[in-house]
């Protein structure tokens, strides 16, 4: 794990990650759920606590392709909605393996939060 995380830090993000065992054990949690059909996960957690940072290191390794939301001053609901529809797209249509990172910064709007609770819950 230190190896390719080494790597990852090279050619991803440049952030330096201290390894400890409750990193690994969040590490394997994100992965095994990753690794599964479909699999989507939900972490809850402080804010600047490495939810990102870590979610980002495991696509990377399984090979997914990262998605986060590009939040400026003009973003509006109109372009979340496209923005989730594109990535709707890329992985039901296109069969793209795909990690969509989703978090506190993103939520300009409650529509957001109804949007996301929406699509999860009814797939």
């Amino acid at each position: 794990v230190k190896a390719r995380l080494k790597v990852f830090n090279e050619e991803e993000l440049n952030v330096p990650l201290v390894i400890f065992n409750d990193v690994l054990d969040h590490v394997l949690r994100i992965d095994r759920v990753l690794r599964q059909p479909l699999g989507h996960v939900l972490l809850i957690g402080t804010s600047g606590g490495g939810k990102t940072v870590l979610s980002r290191f495991v696509a990377w390794l399984n090979g997914l392709t990262v998605f986060q939301i590009k939040v400026s001053k003009i973003y509006t609901a109109k372009d979340f909605e496209d923005d989730l529809r594109s990535v709707m797209r890329r992985a039901g249509c296109k069969a793209e393996r795909m990690c969509f990172i989703f978090d506190e910064s993103n939520v300009l709007e409650s529509s957001f939060l109804e949007k996301m609770n929406a699509l999860l819950a009814n797939g």
